[in-house]
């Protein structure tokens, strides 16, 4: 129905991912005024200066950390629809957001996002990689190159959840390779969501090992130090 409204010409209503109501986009004004974002300025965007984040993270191989928000709701009912539930028009809207919060007056640009990589694997089984989802709406927002071949998954480690801090870094031990050496100066890699930070840290550690001048700015939608999130 909605393909042949869309034929004859009709526009199809569109309805805010939250509240459900009529909207012009996909998170309408008056609930993107209430969502709960982290003061960014406080800390010229980096939240590697703030010591709260920095003393919950482990051994930060990157050189700055940039989030829109610290996971809770609603943004943790957009992140798990797109990651589990195939909600992928969840991942445009939190593009938006992201780019709306975090990057419009954020300094200077990186030359590529590196969306984090799936196992293929998992790929597989969940049939996309929800970062790599966002990441096409930020680069469409941003104008930043998007790199999907400059890293791989190459073990196929066991979910991050209920593992302690070694046991993470040991899961994540050797799980990334590059196809070649960073082209790049200043690279992102873009991330759903922080827990420990384990994850980014580990594909961090193999992109300085192939370029240690690399320029490296982790971003992510959500941050939670707390047991229960996944990276």
């Amino acid at each position: 129905m909605a393909g042949m409204l869309k034929t004859i010409g009709f526009k199809i209503p569109q309805s805010c991912l939250l509240c459900q109501q009529p909207a012009d986009a996909l998170i309408c004004h008056y609930c993107q005024t209430d969502l709960p974002v982290l003061a960014l300025s406080q800390c010229d965007y980096n939240l590697l200066n703030w010591p709260k984040i920095k003393s919950g993270l482990q051994q930060v191989a990157y050189d700055s950390l940039l989030v829109s928000t610290e996971y809770c709701w609603p943004w943790d009912k957009l992140l798990t629809a797109l990651k589990f539930n195939q909600r992928t028009l969840c991942a445009k809207a939190l593009a938006e957001q992201f780019y709306r919060i975090a990057l419009t007056h954020n300094g200077k640009r990186p030359e590529a996002i590196l969306p984090m990589p799936l196992h293929y694997k998992r790929y597989a089984k969940r049939k996309y990689n929800q970062t790599m989802e966002i990441a096409k709406h930020l680069s469409a927002l941003s104008g930043i190159a998007l790199d999907d071949q400059l890293c791989q998954r190459s073990k196929a480690t066991q979910a991050q959840t209920q593992l302690s801090g070694a046991q993470r870094r040991k899961n994540l031990r050797d799980a990334f390779r590059l196809s070649s050496p960073p082209a790049y100066q200043h690279v992102a890699i873009l991330d759903d969501i922080i827990a420990t930070g384990s994850t980014v840290n580990s594909l961090s550690k193999a992109l300085k090992k192939a370029k240690p001048s690399l320029h490296i700015e982790v971003w992510a939608i959500a941050i939670s130090l707390s047991p229960g999130t996944s990276n």
